[in-house]
């Protein structure tokens, strides 16, 4: 009897231990305002974009997936950019509907011959954004799952690219849902 307890009692160990193993780990990226998961540590890079509104910073932070037996996914990316406060601010709701189409519609438009295949509000604690699904052909259809949050005159942009046959994975998601703010 005092065998079984003492079986059940390192099985019992080993199930709590394990279940703290993480068999994916993933690199966790953060900047002062928010945090990711990414499969692998991401590439930085930053751009001025010119914008009706002036020039804009677009910083980059991009994962580019080398082997894809080992991942659903072909790019994982996320993008801030600081807007004049007095232009944009997630608190000018009456302005929020039209800012987000143009978003969406910029990122669409930047691939020839892709489509907006979904869109849907959502937030992140508060904050308002879009999620939106977009078919690409370059070459092989693919699509672009993206989640876009104003956070005052922040914008964050992220991205995952997958072959269109393996849309809704769980990396996808993984990706997605590990996105936070940490101000």
């Amino acid at each position: 009897m005092k065998k079984i307890r003492i079986i059940f009692g390192l099985l019992v160990l080993a199930s709590f231990t394990l279940s703290f193993v993480n068999s994916e780990d993933w690199f966790l990226f953060e900047t002062k305002k928010c945090k990711l998961l990414f499969p692998k540590k991401p590439t930085e890079s930053s751009q001025t974009v010119p914008s009706a509104i002036g020039d804009l910073e677009l910083k980059m932070y991009m994962y580019e997936v080398t082997d894809t037996t080992k991942d659903d996914n072909l790019l994982y990316m996320l993008m801030e950019t600081n807007y004049p406060d007095s232009l944009i601010n997630s608190d000018k709701k009456d302005l929020l509907d039209n800012f987000f189409r143009n978003a969406i519609d910029g990122s669409a438009n930047n691939v020839q011959g892709s489509k907006i295949l979904t869109e849907t509000k959502i937030e992140l604690a508060g904050f308002p954004g879009r999620e939106a699904r977009v078919s690409l052909n370059v070459g092989v259809p693919c699509i672009n799952k993206m989640h876009f949050y104003l956070v005052k005159n922040k914008m964050y942009i992220l991205e995952v690219i997958t072959d269109a046959r393996k849309d809704f994975n769980k990396s996808m998601d993984k990706f997605m849902n590990s996105f936070a703010l940490t101000n």
